[in-house]
């Protein structure tokens, strides 16, 4: 029996540390979802850096004044969004450590807050992820953390 493989897009963040707080943005749609700067990988990309895909992701959703130092690979998740046409697009998000050097933060129109949280005390619900495996994701990290 041949096997149908899932389709997924790549999405590429940054969990952005500046002292032992912790930035979270809030998604500008009508869950209004926790999230973290980054996105997909264009199609142009293909051979380009991901250091260079996270840069313009951050640039995009931070603005240019926001600098970093990037880390290695600190977790990863699914995703599922629906499209307009009804359609769910599969995302698989890397998560990258940051640390904070610099700069004021400009959101885009795709968030509607920020917030520098502080990962030891602050409680994650459910209510505010996608979908479980998020959740879980990001509560496994902040558990290394306390």
């Amino acid at each position: 029996m041949k096997r149908d493989y899932g389709t997924f897009q790549v999405g590429l963040k940054i969990l952005l540390r500046k002292g032992g707080k912790v930035l979270l943005l809030r998604m500008n749609d009508d869950d209004q979802w926790l999230d973290l700067p980054g996105g997909r990988i264009d199609k142009v990309e293909y051979r380009t850096p991901l250091e260079k895909i996270i840069a313009r992701e951050v640039r995009e959703e931070l603005g240019a004044k926001v600098k970093y130092i990037l880390g290695k690979p600190f977790f990863h998740f699914r995703r599922a969004r629906r499209q307009e046409d009804a359609h769910p697009r599969f995302v698989f998000l890397a998560v990258y450590d940051a640390q904070w050097k610099a700069g004021e933060i400009t959101l885009s129109h795709e968030h509607l807050s920020y917030e520098w949280i502080d990962p030891k005390t602050y409680i994650l619900k459910q209510s505010d992820f996608g979908n479980s495996e998020e959740y879980r994701a990001f509560r496994n990290y902040f558990k290394t953390i306390r």
